[in-house]
């Protein structure tokens, strides 16, 4: 699993017929420990997330995740078994992270 930062939705008119009906989603794949800082830093005190030169990627929402929300999603064949009619993805998201806890790495 891969975590990532909903950034955005995208929006196609003309899909494949199993892809019709469910929402895509834009994600910025992310290191879990940068997920672990940015969901533990206050409010007030939150940086404004850099887009650095990252890849985009797209991928079925089988949870409802929105935008801003941190996500975790899985990649390949596999993706598909998130949905119930087996549509064609490569991505799809699969949990929206609520908190992350990470042992000390000295």
């Amino acid at each position: 699993m891969k975590a990532a930062k909903v950034i955005g939705r995208v929006v196609a008119t003309t899909k494949y017929a199993s892809v019709s009906g469910k929402k895509i989603l834009l994600l910025r794949p992310m290191e879990w420990e940068e997920v672990h800082s940015a969901i533990n830093q206050s409010s007030a005190s939150k940086k404004e997330d850099s887009e650095e030169d990252r890849r985009s990627v797209i991928a079925l929402d089988a949870v409802g995740a929105g935008a801003g929300e941190y996500v975790f999603y899985v990649s390949s064949k596999e993706a598909c078994q998130a949905f119930e009619d087996d549509p064609i993805c490569h991505n799809a998201v699969i949990g929206i992270i609520d908190g992350i806890s990470l042992e000390n790495r000295s």
